[in-house]
């Protein structure tokens, strides 16, 4: 949130404006989400993300459901079909990549950190898709919608996004590591994927567009924010997910709208003022129903937020640790 406010004050100062926005955008999208797709999926192997195929598969279809939802709901209200489509995007698409993977990471360690590494793949499918309904809805006159599909998956397939999944699956599936040079490049490139894009989002941030678009606001807030947690959270019951990956569909369904659906949104300079808006009122919004539901989650599930204490140290250190300890009893 301090991120937004820092972003907007220093466009008010006048040292950013408007446009600028779409510079740190696409930094964001080409450069350090990227980099941190590449790191996350290199440094595990392929194999260890097969049992989390429930998690993934319920999280699309959650997304998939909340989507489809949206959508109807923007045609009953005549919305055009594409800014109904971008509108019903912000209401399904998780902030994966920013707000629930370090919060999975930071609750369960390693299984937390390929929880949310799934949780942005399902994201990427998102923006992928979003990509190829713009580029399809903007194809040459008199060209045919097959034709206008091909060449659009034809440009997707190069997006950066999607080039550094390819890559990092590839580097996981041959075992090989990156060198320590590299990996640390790469790794500090997407740490700033959090600062850069919402930065970026207070620098566009006119509250103007909050009292212009209160109806898509609503909307999105209530789909976003409260069904969409609430279906997640019966949809794993339903399925009898185990505690963990409960935990994790829940807390991805719980955050905000996805800050990358306002850098495609810029790209393709469609529904972007009322992007703007959602992302930034939802993002404030969530730090109340986030808290909220990360205390239900834990009367609920009380052992999967039982923390282990020591789960950023190595298990060789984690050993020593351990022989330390009953050493020192020992005497």
């Amino acid at each position: 949130m301090l991120f937004v406010v820092a972003g907007y004050i220093f466009r008010r100062l006048g040292k950013f404006d408007s446009a600028q926005s779409g510079t740190l955008i696409g930094y964001a999208m080409k450069v350090a989400i990227p980099s941190m797709i590449i790191v996350a999926l290199a440094n595990e192997p392929v194999a260890d993300y097969i049992p989390y195929a429930a998690f993934f598969g319920t999280f699309l279809l959650i997304t998939t459901i909340v989507f489809l939802a949206a959508l109807l709901v923007a045609k009953l209200f005549r919305m055009p079909f594409l800014d109904g489509s971008f509108f019903s995007a912000t209401c399904s698409l998780s902030n994966t990549c920013m707000i629930a993977l370090p919060i999975l990471a930071m609750l369960m360690g390693q299984p937390g950190t390929i929880y949310g590494i799934l949780g942005v793949i399902n994201l990427i499918i998102g923006l992928q898709v979003m990509s190829l309904i713009a580029d399809i809805h903007h194809g040459d006159p008199g060209e045919s919608r097959f034709l206008g599909l091909l060449k659009s998956l034809g440009k997707e397939v190069f997006q950066p996004y999607f080039v550094a999944l390819i890559v990092g699956v590839v580097i996981s599936l041959t075992q090989w590591k990156l060198p320590a040079t590299i990996d640390t490049t790469l790794t500090l490139l997407g740490a700033t994927t959090a600062p850069v894009a919402l930065f970026a989002v207070g620098v566009d941030l006119d509250f103007a567009v909050f009292r212009r678009n209160l109806l898509a606001i609503l909307g999105a807030t209530v789909f976003k924010l409260i069904l969409m947690p609430i279906l997640a959270w019966f949809m794993c019951e339903w399925l009898g997910l185990e505690p963990a990956a409960t935990v994790a569909v829940v807390i991805c369904s719980s955050v905000a709208a996805a800050k990358c659906e306002y850098g495609v949104a810029k790209q393709k300079n469609v529904y972007v003022e009322q992007t703007a808006a959602i992302v930034a009122s939802t993002t404030i919004l969530s730090f109340i129903t986030l808290a909220f539901v990360v205390f239900e989650l834990n009367q609920k599930y009380p052992e999967v937020f039982d923390m282990d204490k020591s789960f950023h140290v190595s298990s060789h250190e984690g050993d020593e640790l351990k022989s330390a300890g009953s050493s020192t009893k020992k005497d």
